[in-house]
């Protein structure tokens, strides 16, 4: 079945809705809720990959589901009240791992790299080992300088079939600090494949190559970078390494 055709039984299912609420119990409130019940359960069962608009609906019927549960207690209506107690279960375990992936990640940005470790650690042992959860998890593991363990988690990201600057970039990291210069000047190569305009890999790429003794190589990405921030001290720094090590 497409997705055209999948759509289209959710335009029923609306249309259907909406006749019975206005026919037989005519309330907005019963259309909204109904209604987004039906597009909640739609999205998860016709196996259709959320998007950022699903996923706030979500978090909007979690709020509805606690509304009711509340009417229901008011009433000393027990059947609704268990009934959107489930549901609200269901849509705990639906947001789970991406709100555990988006709180793995945030801690990450803002460097509190143990929690965010934890928090990626939780999400792979509940829904295994997803590709991205695997890179920032490796990415915390650098931030701890736990480059060994980084690598493990990085590399079996990379097996999975992650292909996004943000792994190359950590892989490019974790292979530097443990001395494995050359591959890590092939990962941040391919991180700047991928995102050219990124100056952290371009300077990267350049620091690297004069350890290994290419000036010629890093004087061009140095050029690269310059194109980027005309006036950054760290290349300077890195040109006169160049001299330094030229004479």
């Amino acid at each position: 079945m497409n997705q055209q055709v999948k759509y289209l039984i959710l335009a029923i299912l609306l249309i259907a809705n909406l006749i019975y609420q206005c026919t037989y119990n005519f309330s907005l409130w019963n259309i909204f809720t109904s209604s987004l019940i039906i597009i909640i359960l739609f999205y998860q069962f016709a196996d259709i990959a959320q998007n950022k608009v699903s996923k706030f609906l979500t978090y909007v019927m979690m709020v509805v589901c606690l509304i009711e549960m509340y009417i229901g207690i008011k009433n000393n209506d027990w059947l609704l009240v268990y009934g959107f107690f489930g549901f609200l279960l269901f849509l705990l375990w639906v947001c789970l791992e991406p709100t555990l992936d988006i709180l793995a990640r945030f801690f990450l940005r803002h460097n509190h790299f143990s929690i965010a470790l934890k928090f990626a650690n939780c999400s792979i042992f509940i829904f295994g080992k997803d590709p991205y959860i695997l890179t920032v998890k490796g990415s915390a593991l650098n931030m701890l300088k736990r480059y060994d363990e980084a690598l493990i988690s990085l590399e079996e990201s990379q097996k999975l079939g992650y292909d996004h600057p943000f792994l190359y970039a950590n892989l490019g990291y974790c292979n530097n600090y443990l001395g494995n210069y050359e591959k890590a000047l092939d990962y941040f190569k391919s991180a700047s494949e991928i995102d050219p305009n990124e100056f952290g890999y371009l300077y990267s790429i350049s620091r690297i190559s004069i350890g290994l003794g290419n000036y010629d190589e890093a004087l061009r990405y140095i050029n690269k970078a310059r194109e980027l921030n005309k006036n950054n001290e760290l290349l300077d720094e890195l040109i006169e390494d160049i001299n330094n090590l030229s004479d």
